[in-house]
């Protein structure tokens, strides 16, 4: 019912109940997150959560701002307030705050008083690019914004696909992402087939970036109209794939038809709202100019659904980073040297590998 008086930590940002452990929370919260869509922020704020962490989004004159989504007057959130000529205001007793998070007025309290320094926003750093809105918990990350010039380059066709959330975490899904040896098996609706083998393959490392290329056969199914059966005429075409995974939870693909000579790339980030809840962005991109938007969306959505089902029955949901605990294969490549890279972050307390 009552907090205790006493507060070791009173200016954690990681709440007490989180599910990341503190070392895990604190190396996580120095990189860039995406936790919201441009789109979704216009003129009211927007409540979302990173790392367990409540967080409100909001628009002034002066651009996108984020911040503890909370009152510092009786911890209300703020993202239940309005905006009103570039002020968020609290939706519980009118506290107003400017976009440097400074509170600028109180209707309850006189002109003629002081507003105490103290009643000010946790802000945090914020930026927008690619479409999302990306947040930082740390004042000083450790690294940027993964770079997709493709997306922003005009070279293609682009499609945003809508966020989806999976009960999963986000190491879970980006490693399922560059996985391969799911594809054959999961995807046998889409462009998987049961008979394809996953040829050897190196993973390059550099900096906080994981990256292979590879060959890989794809099924490609062609159906007379109105034939009744989604399987019939089955054949195989050549693709060629290249992954590379920028640490924590972003991977960005290149697949190349030869056949057709096309070109489409995904990237897709995890957005870590708690330990086993993660928001996936995605952006598409055709370079051949070939297919709608629509249908970009349509087929990735797709694809999303036949992983969904696998990913978040996945036990333990946590990535176990000891390689000790699992059994590997040759086609495990690049799981094996994500896992190894995130404990070399320092996450899953750096067991000996």
């Amino acid at each position: 019912m009552f907090l205790s008086v006493k507060n070791d930590n009173p200016t954690s940002l990681r709440p007490a109940d989180s599910g990341f452990t503190e070392a895990d929370w604190e190396i996580l919260a120095a990189f860039w997150h995406p936790v919201a869509l441009s789109s979704e922020v216009a003129d009211k704020p927007l409540g979302v959560t990173l790392l367990d962490v409540p967080v409100v989004l909001y628009r002034t004159g002066d651009g996108i701002h984020a911040a503890r989504d909370s009152c510092p007057h009786r911890n209300a959130r703020l993202s239940l307030g309005t905006v009103k000529a570039g002020r968020l205001t609290c939706g519980f007793h009118g506290f107003e705050y400017d976009g440097d998070g400074a509170c600028t007025r109180i209707p309850a309290l006189s002109p003629e008083l002081p507003i105490p320094k103290k009643l000010c926003l946790t802000r945090f750093l914020c930026q927008e690019r690619y479409g999302f809105i990306w947040v930082s918990l740390s004042d000083a990350p450790r690294a940027g914004l993964p770079e997709w010039p493709q997306v922003e380059d005009g070279s293609g066709t682009v499609a945003i696909v809508p966020p989806g959330v999976w009960n999963a975490s986000a190491a879970r899904h980006i490693e399922n992402f560059s996985d391969l040896c799911h594809v054959p098996w999961v995807h046998t609706t889409t462009f998987g087939g049961p008979e394809v083998v996953i040829p050897p393959y190196e993973v390059h490392k550099s900096g906080l970036s994981l990256a292979f290329e590879v060959e890989m056969m794809e099924r490609v199914r062609y159906v007379e109209e109105g034939h009744p059966s989604a399987t019939t005429d089955v054949q195989y075409n050549r693709a060629f794939y290249r992954y590379e995974t920028t640490l924590p939870f972003s991977c960005a693909l290149r697949v190349h038809h030869p056949d057709s000579n096309s070109t489409y790339r995904v990237f897709d980030v995890g957005s870590p709202i708690t330990a086993q809840t993660t928001r996936i962005f995605q952006i598409v991109v055709d370079e051949s100019r070939q297919v709608a938007p629509e249908a970009l969306v349509e087929f990735t959505e797709r694809i999303n659904v036949e992983d969904l089902s696998q990913v978040v029955a996945q036990c333990p949901q946590d990535l176990p980073l000891d390689l000790r605990d699992e059994i590997h294969i040759p086609a495990d490549r690049m799981s094996v040297e994500y896992r190894r890279a995130m404990a070399s972050l320092g996450l899953g307390s750096a067991l000996p590998r």
